[in-house]
């Protein structure tokens, strides 16, 4: 997988994000979860195997994303309701080449969080990569919605902002996203995050980005 990738994938999909944590106080529906502190450090033994992996050889590549999926196992097990262990078990998965598996571990988050609007995008990213673009874009559409839910709590949140018009890419074409970040960066001309945003968006290969998410 290429760094650029990476980075995209990084800046997209930030799960742990402050603004995410800040929705979730602003939600007076949601229980906040405090993981079991011993399914932390084995779905933290798990990060340092998949950072392993992703900077090796094929050939050990694969021992290493069974080992970090032998912890997420035991941290699932341990914690049932772990979001993030769920999410890095769906990318081991999906870099295993089990995207069913991968999308499934994706609805488990969802399940217990419906409107986590960067889990729905990347089940719409894994949807699009196993070439079920009807069911991909309903994905895209619900997380638009859930990303505007959001902004209900956070109208100013640039990093909300920006994720919505990196989805127009997927929802409509480039050009789109294009106007819509352009838009979004007369409104709020301080914003490093939108700059940064208008950026990926000019430089996007959609489709390679799908064949080597």
């Amino acid at each position: 997988m290429s760094k650029r990738i990476l980075f995209l994938m990084a800046l997209i999909i930030a799960s742990c994000s402050d603004q995410e944590r800040k929705t979730e106080q602003a939600e007076s529906s949601v229980n906040t979860h405090q993981p079991d502190s011993n399914a932390v450090k084995l779905n933290n033994k798990a990060v340092k195997f998949i950072g392993d992996a992703a900077h090796t050889y094929d050939s050990l590549s694969g021992f290493l994303y069974d080992s970090a999926l032998m912890y997420l196992n035991q941290a699932l097990e341990i914690d049932s309701l772990y979001l993030i262990a769920y999410s890095n078990k769906s990318q081991v998965l999906r870099r295993k080449g089990k995207l069913e598996e991968s999308l499934e571990a994706l609805n488990k988050v969802q399940n217990i969080k419906p409107n986590f609007a960067e889990v729905i995008t990347e089940q719409g990213f894994i949807l699009e990569k196993m070439g079920r673009m009807e069911l991909a874009h309903q994905k895209y559409s619900q997380a638009l919605k859930a990303y505007e839910k959001r902004l209900e709590n956070d109208p100013k949140n640039d990093k909300v902002l920006s994720d919505i018009a990196f989805l127009y890419i997927f929802l409509e074409d480039e050009n789109a996203a294009l106007d819509e970040i352009r838009d979004l960066i007369l409104k709020n001309p301080e914003s490093e995050q939108l700059k940064m945003m208008e950026g990926v968006i000019k430089d996007f290969d959609r489709e390679k980005f799908i064949e080597e998410y």
